[in-house]
């Protein structure tokens, strides 16, 4: 079986699952607890938080381990949605993951803040123009992801965190696709999100961080853990495994890129001009449109071939309507049915793509 699925979780590296063992057969002590096998797990999770922040240059009092993206999305939101003070709109991407709308939808229906949606060019970008337009007197918080899952649009975190400074209005950016996976500079960002199992760590892992400098409200109350943000037992195993792919891979991610820009260029060199290919700008992840077949169809069909990869984000594959993400790019309901996302790791080789190729154009091409 050959795996193009990525963007939906990556196998566990060697060196993840090895530290997760050590870990949960020698350090099992609550880290809360006061006696000797608390302190020694206490002491590897501070020791996870230093290395991590060290290594995205941020503050290590901002960083809250969680249970993966879609926690540390709602409960970053959640702190940073609810401060008013006179102010109560929130502009949000129309490509953001299901956990995003999911909290805003609330908070909405709740009437406790206006969504607006933002504008995208016809690449599927927010430029900094179209932020600074449409920042107002109201506007309360930033919600824009690094790297959208399902077409590979990459947003320049980068500038548009610079435009949410000079309004001094709080950006929070869901980099679950990003973190290991395109450089990012992390500093003068709100609050952001990421997952382990994104790139190679343990499932259930997510980090959260939010600005110690932020004004919050955090969702739960009565909380005294994780700056009071998060009740709940530390999967300490989770979290140094988490740590320890996280060290490595974060300082290749150049080089990674590069090898992953590689096999997205064999891709479309090599697919028939039949299928549409959609250009997003991380290499990583790759759309097609098929040209008279249903997507399912031919995930089930491919599937039996060997090759393993989606439609849509796994987290939003059981839900009936179209993709929000690919009608925003001006497809229509027709054609997000017969989209597929093709998502590559660095362990992926040429010769796999080009398998990969030559039966899908025989399928469909």
């Amino acid at each position: 079986m050959i795996y193009f699925d990525n963007a939906a979780t990556t196998k566990m590296s060697m060196s993840a699952l090895k530290a997760y063992k050590e870990v949960a057969e020698n350090f099992y002590g609550n880290s809360e607890s006061l006696h000797f096998f608390g302190n020694q797990s206490n002491l590897l999770v501070d020791e996870s938080r230093q290395t991590i922040a060290k290594l995205l240059n941020v503050i290590p009092d901002g960083l809250i381990f969680t249970s993966g993206g879609t926690e540390s999305n709602q409960v970053g939101l959640s702190a940073l949605a609810r401060i008013r003070d006179g102010k109560n709109e929130i502009l949000v991407s129309p490509l953001e993951h299901s956990s995003i709308y999911q909290i805003l939808d609330r908070l909405k229906d709740e009437k406790q803040a206006q969504v607006r949606i933002l504008p995208v060019d016809r690449k599927g970008k927010i430029t900094p123009t179209i932020l600074e337009n449409n920042v107002s007197a109201k506007t309360a918080l930033i919600v824009i992801q690094a790297v959208n899952s399902i077409t590979g649009i990459v947003q320049d975190i980068s500038s548009l965190k610079n435009i949410a400074a000079k309004n001094d209005i709080p950006l929070f950016v869901d980099a679950v696709q990003a973190a290991t996976k395109v450089p990012l500079d992390f500093s003068g960002i709100t609050g952001f999100s990421c997952s382990g199992h994104k790139f190679n760590g343990p499932k259930g892992s997510g980090l959260l961080f939010i600005s110690p400098n932020a004004l919050t409200v955090p969702q739960y109350n009565n909380v005294f853990q994780q700056n009071g943000f998060l009740p709940g037992t530390l999967d300490v195993p989770g979290i140094v495994s988490m740590t320890t792919v996280f060290q490595e891979a974060y300082p290749k991610t150049k080089t990674n890129y590069a090898l992953l820009k590689k096999l997205q260029e064999s891709l479309e060199r090599n697919i028939s001009p039949k299928i549409q290919v959609l250009h997003g700008t991380y290499p990583g992840i790759c759309g097609l449109i098929l040209p008279h077949v249903q997507a399912q169809e031919a995930v089930t069909r491919m599937g039996q071939l060997g090759f393993c990869f989606s439609t849509v984000s796994a987290c939003s594959i059981k839900d009936p309507r179209p993709n929000r993400s690919l009608l925003s790019l001006g497809m229509t309901e027709e054609e997000t049915t017969r989209y597929i996302r093709i998502s590559f790791s660095s362990v992926n080789t040429i010769a796999e793509i080009r398998l990969f190729t030559d039966k899908l154009n025989k399928l469909y091409g």
